[in-house]
């Protein structure tokens, strides 16, 4: 038998834990016409969307969601800064450095 979970948080508190992480790892927006603020609060709407329908999955089954789509947002962010690179912007992080060599080496 499932058992059933149930989190709540709220929007604000979300984009306000969100605000905090980009302090720390910042998105360059460039020149791009958005609205940061609006993207994040749209963002994090998404992501309180995928936690109500949460519930309806084991606490297993759910884990293997929040990893698939965080291994996901991973994979773009990498592909974002190698895009980048090949633009001849400097690659910033370390992490990304070594990812794109292992990629590179079929690892």
């Amino acid at each position: 038998m499932a058992t059933t979970h149930q989190v709540e948080i709220d929007l604000n508190t979300l984009v306000m834990l969100v605000n905090e992480v980009a302090k720390e790892d910042p998105l360059d927006y460039g020149d791009l016409a958005v609205d940061e603020m609006a993207l994040r609060h749209s963002c994090c709407l998404g992501a309180l969307n995928i936690l109500q329908n949460a519930a309806m999955f084991k606490a297993e089954d759910l884990i293997y969601v929040l990893l698939s789509s965080m291994a996901k947002l991973i994979e773009e962010n990498v592909l974002l800064h190698a895009q980048n690179v090949e633009r001849g912007e400097q690659i910033r992080s370390e992490l990304v450095v070594q990812i794109l060599d292992r990629a590179k080496q079929g690892r």
